[in-house]
């Protein structure tokens, strides 16, 4: 950058993971993906398709390590294969952190550990305020899906498209 603009707004937000996750009852030639639909506040009381996101803790957490464990805190479930697929600027005037999107593959339910010691039956999204459900989709439908901008969020969809780019 040739100048400073000392007055300009840039915003300082944390680094944000978004994954889209292979459902662990699909095969890997036939795979399906775990999908949230939920509302959140700025979208009033619309509905939209989501994957699975979270923030990277700032304190020295890794993207790849922040993915793993947002999947695992909102789905349950582990996955060994992981794709990353780019690091992306939120807001290329304002700042607002980065995105990493990646598509985890080879997934299996694990049992949840809320860090009590003690095994949880909490629901999906129980900590969060938007109401969300997950389902399952078949790759054809999560194409339709992104297609028909179904995944509101622009980070969702950049996320969805991205995979769907490099499944085929």
């Amino acid at each position: 950058m040739d100048k400073v603009i000392d007055d300009w707004l840039w915003i300082d937000y944390h680094d944000r993971i978004n994954v889209l996750v292979q459902d662990p009852n699909s095969s890997k030639d036939n795979p399906s993906f775990l999908i949230l639909k939920q509302t959140k506040y700025a979208l009033s009381s619309e509905v939209s398709l989501a994957v699975v996101g979270g923030i990277v803790e700032p304190y020295g957490e890794e993207p790849p390590d922040a993915a793993k464990r947002e999947v695992y805190e909102e789905l349950h479930v582990t996955c060994n294969s992981w794709t990353p697929l780019g690091r992306y600027r939120t807001d290329v005037n304002r700042g607002m952190g980065w995105i990493h999107p990646f598509l985890a593959r080879d997934c299996k339910y694990g049992e949840f550990d809320d860090g009590s010691g003690e095994p949880s039956n909490a629901d999906v999204g129980a900590h969060d305020m938007e109401k969300q459900n997950v389902q399952s989709m078949t790759l054809s439908e999560v194409k339709v899906s992104v297609m028909n901008q179904k995944f509101i969020e622009v980070q969702w969809s950049n996320t969805v498209a991205l995979a769907m780019l490099h499944l085929m």
